[in-house]
């Protein structure tokens, strides 16, 4: 049995079928039972009391956050999630510690089949041109002679930028290093989706527009900019990762889960990431092993391939 603080784990039904315990929320149930631990979003500032009371108690504190392959819609508009993470050492995003992810990494050993799986599951998800969110549509760029450089920025106040061993600072080291990098090019900066929604601000916007970027102010399918660049800057995004599966060079700023392992260019560095990993280890770790999957239609578990089917299902339905 866990306990969760958070009125948003409480609401979202859909959370109970990613965990195999009963989840009790504060508010409704004396504490008058025995709790294995305690259930919160990762290392949000909402979750700062259900930490609290997990170290009071010595109990374990079980950190939650949106899997890679979330949904069509975003989460703050409440699309229901597709993945989850269940992280019961840390949370992927933070690496001052070790987390579940982490530790999957570093001991990985893959058998030939597991390696057979990986590749087909990055094939499947360029194929159909997945990400954590799918609700933006394919754009067409015009030709260029250029050579053309993204560079991604995050929403502020995102705990893996704090957590990634980065700072606000870092999204402006990173955009200056971009265009001392790659002085011809064209350099592309992306926004979050979440900002061009409005509903949370960014870090690069005003300098991109002074030092005369190119702004990607409108939602458009992530893949749709990895298949004309050659190189992704970022600090802790996730859409390096896909950068990655995408064949291009990443510059990393901050230590995201998939930097430290040889695959990235890395201003960061993490004593505990001292070996090498290939491409199939780390994505065999954070998307199949890491990853949990539902199918929210049936209410059952299910696995990656799954997922990845009914989400190119849904999404195509939007285009």
């Amino acid at each position: 049995m866990l306990l969760t603080f958070s009125p948003g784990i409480n609401r979202q039904r859909a959370l109970r079928l990613f965990l195999a315990e009963r989840i009790i929320y504060k508010l409704y149930i004396p504490f008058l039972f025995s709790y294995t631990g305690v259930v919160g979003w990762g290392l949000r500032p909402t979750s700062d009391e259900a930490r609290r009371f997990a170290a009071k108690k010595s109990l374990p504190y079980i950190a939650l956050e949106d899997g890679f392959l979330r949904s069509v819609g975003l989460g703050v508009d409440g699309d229901v999630p597709h993945s989850l993470v269940v992280d019961y050492s840390g949370i992927y995003y933070d690496a001052t510690r070790p987390s579940d992810l982490e530790r999957f990494i570093f001991e990985s050993a893959l058998s030939d089949e597991q390696v057979i799986r990986a590749r087909r599951c990055m094939a499947l998800i360029r194929e159909h041109r997945l990400s954590k969110y799918n609700q933006a549509p394919e754009v067409m760029f015009a030709p260029s002679d250029k050579q053309r450089i993204l560079v991604v920025d995050q929403t502020a106040g995102d705990a893996s930028i704090r957590y990634g061993l980065a700072s606000e600072h870092s999204f402006k080291l990173m955009l200056e290093q971009a265009k001392a990098n790659h002085p011809d090019a064209e350099i592309w900066v992306k926004i979050h989706p979440d900002v061009l929604a409005g509903k949370k601000q960014g870090h690069l916007v005003e300098l991109a527009q002074h030092l005369g970027c190119t702004l990607l102010s409108d939602a458009c399918n992530p893949w749709s900019v990895l298949d004309v660049v050659s190189d992704v800057y970022v600090v802790t995004s996730q859409l390096g990762f896909e950068a990655l599966l995408a064949g291009k060079r990443v510059h990393c700023f901050g230590m995201p889960f998939y930097a430290g392992w040889g695959l990235t260019e890395d201003s960061q560095s993490c004593a505990r990431r001292s070996v090498e990993r290939s491409l199939e280890a780390v994505f065999d770790a954070a998307y199949i092993r890491y990853c949990r999957f539902i199918n929210p239609q049936s209410g059952q578990r299910c696995e990656i391939e799954d997922t990845i089917a009914l989400l190119t299902q849904q999404r195509d339905l939007l285009f």
